[in-house]
């Protein structure tokens, strides 16, 4: 995942989009840091990108680091247009690279 997270950040500067990595937040910080980057001023912002990449079980829920479950839509609805009137009528981008999560457990022979 760790170059995952250094190729977007290499393609996001290319294209001149300001970036700030998280690692390993657990689920109130996630969601707080959400409602920050929602709250930023997006006035001369053309479109926003939110990128999560975390462990789940499939592409709606993710995990945090206190491997407590977040449903992604929950993340997307932070930033409609009543909460987050910047980025009325802009592009808001949500990438959510989700990795099962595979739970270790007595293994037979």
């Amino acid at each position: 995942m760790q170059r995952d997270v250094e190729n977007l950040e290499n393609l996001f500067k290319t294209l001149n989009i300001e970036t700030k990595v998280l690692r390993d937040l657990p689920r109130n910080e996630l969601i707080m840091e959400a409602k920050l980057f929602r709250d930023d001023s997006f006035q001369d912002a053309s479109m926003s990108v939110f990128v999560v990449m975390a462990h789940g079980d499939d592409n709606s829920e993710i995990y945090s680091a206190d491997e407590l479950t977040l449903n992604t839509e929950y993340i997307i609805d932070l930033f409609d247009d009543k909460s987050c009137p910047n980025l009325k009528g802009k592009p808001k981008w949500f990438i959510f690279q989700v990795i099962e999560k595979i739970i270790s457990g007595p293994h037979e022979n």
